[in-house]
């Protein structure tokens, strides 16, 4: 088939012209295909007859599963901060092949443009949070500051917070569908789109533990992993090899509803799958003059009011669970647990039986006083920290010698603070310290991480 010089434009589609070509890194990660750099296949993925007559490959599935520790209040008589319960999370990773992931970038940052134009003409533009590319420098920070800045210039108001359960193997194809279709502003997808969002939709998959028992296999224990550290190994089978094996161990997703977060494309989607909703929520926060943000699968309002009865609130309560069961078809089902009503009032943030409470969100949690960051935060980066610093110790155990420590440092500590141009999680704390001074409370940030490196040098 003959390829183009050049990416050519249909209908009124979003051209390639805005598209950051440096993000399209090229990875290291072992799979179907060999790792590609993107200067060698910009030209194909912006032809709408390759992606068309592209075959994709099967994602490499596997579980990530998470300790979380939720906190609960069953006993009135204990401090909040000593009602630990551990909850396993299990997360499902899906991971696509070095050309597919470019495909589904490129169509992910096309659809992302036209979601732009879609959201200001419609007026969610600031609505929608997440995965959002016109919003620049902007992060978690900025989006929390902004709605406990609203919230503590109203005298009285109530908070509503909801979180989605699973909401990416719950999104419905039709429904998504027609929305990108709107979006997009066609009576029908083209061809091209119509196989990115096939493959996206009924993806096909084969399991990591699968490919793993295939490799020791086929390589033995000790000659994969020298393979693998020396990098010697860039593709997982041959293209005979791999014919055989998805006959055994080839999967598909045949439900109706369903898509694998973390592709290139996914995270557009869900806020695509989203517009209708944004767009009625929004005429009803305008109603109450409230704040309505959305970051993925957690909303927020923040409604001003002029007293906090028990009857106000189960009738705000209430017309936000009818909103969102109108649109139950989409695929969104609440988590109870993480469904939390605070009022505001005093200066002080209250539960719904009126006693002392926190609002949680984003990543930072205040009482109406003060902000701290979340304590699940600080757990992750010990743990992670003191994981590294136990590396470390070994190292030296085993060679003999001074504990390496300049990685530790960088990722680890204030010394990292413009670790890989980001800065690391000193860094993101000392901003966010800087951002939420600005708020009329105390900030306690600063002072919750100041004893990090006094913490790691103990471990180590």
């Amino acid at each position: 088939m003959k390829q183009s010089n050049r990416p050519r434009q249909l209908h009124n589609l979003p051209s390639s012209a805005k598209i950051d070509w440096t993000k399209y890194k090229t990875k290291s990660y072992l799979h179907f295909d060999n790792p590609i750099k993107i200067e060698h296949v910009n030209n194909k993925i912006q032809d709408p007859d390759w992606v068309a007559s592209h075959a994709f490959l099967p994602s490499i599935h596997f579980n990530i599963t998470f300790n979380k520790y939720v906190t609960i209040s069953k006993d009135k008589t204990l401090p909040l901060n000593r009602q630990k319960e551990r909850k396993k999370k299990v997360r499902q990773i899906f991971y696509a092949s070095h050309k597919d992931r470019f495909i589904y970038k490129y169509y992910g940052d096309l659809l992302n443009n036209a979601y732009n134009r879609y959201a200001e003409e419609k007026g969610i533009g600031d609505n929608a949070l997440a995965y959002r590319n016109n919003k620049p420098g902007k992060n978690n920070v900025d989006f929390a500051y902004e709605v406990f800045n609203f919230l503590l210039t109203q005298d009285q108001a109530v908070v509503i917070s909801i979180d989605f359960k699973k909401f990416f193997d719950h999104i419905d194809h039709c429904s998504l569908k027609q929305n990108i279709k709107t979006v997009l502003g066609v009576e029908e997808l083209p061809v091209d789109w119509y196989k990115v969002f096939k493959n996206l939709t009924q993806f096909s998959y084969v399991n990591k533990s699968d490919i793993d028992t295939f490799l020791k296999q086929n390589y033995g224990v000790k000659k994969l992993k020298e393979l693998l550290k020396k990098r010697k190994l860039t593709k997982i089978m041959t293209s005979s090899e791999f014919r055989t094996f998805k006959k055994e161990h080839l999967y598909k997703n045949k439900k109706p509803f369903g898509i694998p977060q973390g592709s290139g494309m996914s995270a557009v989607c869900s806020n695509v799958q989203l517009i209708n909703f944004d767009e009625e929520l929004k005429l009803w926060a305008e109603t109450y003059r409230a704040l309505y943000r959305r970051y993925c699968d957690d909303l927020i309002l923040v409604v001003p009011v002029s007293d906090t009865s028990i009857t106000l609130l189960n009738k705000l309560k209430n017309e936000i669970l009818e909103i969102i069961e109108r649109y139950k078809c989409l695929g969104l089902k609440i988590q109870e647990e993480k469904t939390e009503i605070r009022i505001y009032r005093n200066g002080n943030i209250l539960d719904e039986s009126l006693q002392n409470g926190t609002l949680d969100y984003l990543g930072f949690v205040t009482d109406g006083q003060t902000v701290r960051l979340r304590e699940k935060s600080l757990f992750k980066y010990y743990c992670r920290a003191y994981r590294k610093v136990d590396t470390s110790r070994k190292i030296a155990l085993v060679t003999n010698r001074k504990a390496p420590k300049r990685k530790l440092y960088k990722i680890y500590t204030h010394l990292g603070f413009n670790y890989k141009e980001r800065g690391n999680f000193i860094t993101y704390a000392y901003k966010a310290h800087n951002k939420m001074s600005k708020l009329k409370l105390q900030s306690l940030i600063r002072k919750q991480i100041k004893r990090h490196w006094g913490k790691i040098h103990k471990r180590l």
